[in-house]
């Protein structure tokens, strides 16, 4: 398995989003203006450190989704609002055997602007070299034996 970069998280976030609003994040720049309603997700904060064999990366995300501006609108940003927080309880897929865990999160609505704001932070651990790490067969046999 290849390394887990940015890309990829955002990649497995976007997936969420998408099946749970039916289409995925703009992919557009917030300057470059949108239909609403749409998503948008925005890396804010990034940190990678090596711990003996391990990378540690810690990036700090927001999802922004922006209603229609109708009162129709900010009740849809509730429900969805909602919607998000059950879906981040779950692990998110980012590879078959590769699994997000996000943390720290933090809604804002903003009603005067029809935003929701998630703001959540996801911590990942790989092995440096991925060719050395041990398989789950590997790791098995090693339980069984110890």
């Amino acid at each position: 398995m290849s390394k887990i970069s940015i890309i990829d998280t955002i990649r497995g976030l976007s997936g969420l989003i998408e099946s749970l609003f039916g289409e995925p994040p703009t992919t557009k720049d917030i300057t470059e203006g949108f239909t609403r309603p749409t998503t948008y997700i925005q890396p804010v904060y990034s940190e990678t450190a090596r711990e003996g064999e391990l990378q540690h990366d810690t990036h700090e995300l927001e999802l922004i989704r922006f209603g229609e501006r109708t009162r129709e609108g900010y009740l849809s940003l509730l429900e969805q609002d909602a919607t998000v927080a059950e879906a981040l309880q779950e692990p998110v897929v980012v590879e078959e055997q590769f699994f997000l865990y996000p943390d720290e999160i933090e809604f804002m609505l903003d009603r005067e602007d029809m935003t929701l704001t998630v703001t959540l932070t996801v911590e990942t651990y790989q092995f440096r070299d991925a060719e050395q790490a041990p398989t789950m067969e590997d790791l098995t046999l090693s339980r069984k034996d110890g």
